[in-house]
């Protein structure tokens, strides 16, 4: 189990990295900001489905008790399963997208999954469709009180999804008796790294917005105060003097290489 867990951290680690690059992304937190219409919901589909698609590809599979690890999935011994991240990349995009970006992270993913094949595919299918159905209705529900969504609340789905999964693969895989094993070995590691790596990515993403935020609000401010010290020298008028005292405070404030100031003709003052 502990092996185990720790192959699943490795697996987490890229889908964090790849998150916290696609989070610097000026067009993802454009989409994730104003998600409404049709396009800005495919763009979050498809990214938080590539996410789940490459938990599906990276996934660790496990025969009976054996462990298999190895650097890509393509197809799955059909006595065998995937333990993986893909709930993760699910849940993100029902949290964060709402009901119609869950189902449809949801339904890509889960058909990838059964592609693969292995023992556990229909239910793991039936569990990423149920999983971003839920998170869809949950996140949106959670914002409307809270207005956004927290790691810890992130975090505390990502178990919930990943529990969910585990009694859906006990009631549909057959025979019970291998479901039984397979659940006991791989539900505490990805119980743990699912939940984890749902606070973590989600602390990333919201780190990078409140940045963005804390920015724009610094560049507001400091417009303000420019517009506030140079307001009583253009009440003189645009003559050279005073645009000479207007251009020497937007220089201070902003830190720029010269400040010019003109009208149509000639250049008033230069600093």
């Amino acid at each position: 189990m502990i092996h185990l867990l720790i192959m699943m951290v490795e697996r987490v680690g890229v889908i964090v990295i790849l998150g916290f690059l696609l989070a610097h992304t000026k067009v993802f937190r454009q989409f994730l900001r104003k998600q409404q219409g049709y396009k800005g919901k495919a763009v979050l589909i498809f990214i938080f489905s590539l996410f789940s698609i490459i938990s599906n590809y990276t996934g660790i599979e496990i025969q009976g008790t054996i462990i298999r690890n190895e650097d890509l999935l393509l197809k799955v011994d059909p006595s065998s399963s995937i333990a993986n991240t893909r709930i993760m990349g699910v849940e993100m995009g029902g949290l964060l997208g709402g009901p119609f970006v869950g189902l449809g992270v949801g339904l890509l993913a889960g058909v990838h999954r059964f592609i693969l094949g292995g023992s556990t595919a229909f239910s793991c299918a039936v569990s990423s469709v149920l999983a971003g159905v839920l998170t869809g209705y949950i996140g949106y529900a959670y914002r409307k009180k809270h207005r956004t969504i927290t790691p810890r609340f992130a975090a505390l789905v990502g178990i919930a999804m990943e529990t969910l999964q585990m009694l859906i693969i006990l009631l549909f895989a057959k025979p019970f008796d291998s479901a039984w094993t397979l659940v006991s070995i791989i539900a505490i590691p990805m119980i743990i790294v699912n939940g984890t790596g749902s606070y973590i990515f989600l602390s990333i993403i919201q780190s990078i917005l409140r940045q963005e935020e804390q920015m724009r609000a610094l560049q507001t401010h400091k417009v303000l105060l420019i517009a506030d010290q140079t307001l009583p020298h253009f009440r003189q008028g645009l003559t050279s003097e005073s645009c000479e005292n207007v251009a020497n405070i937007i220089h201070r404030f902003t830190g720029t290489d010269a400040v010019s100031l003109t009208d149509t003709h000639k250049i008033l003052a230069h600093v």
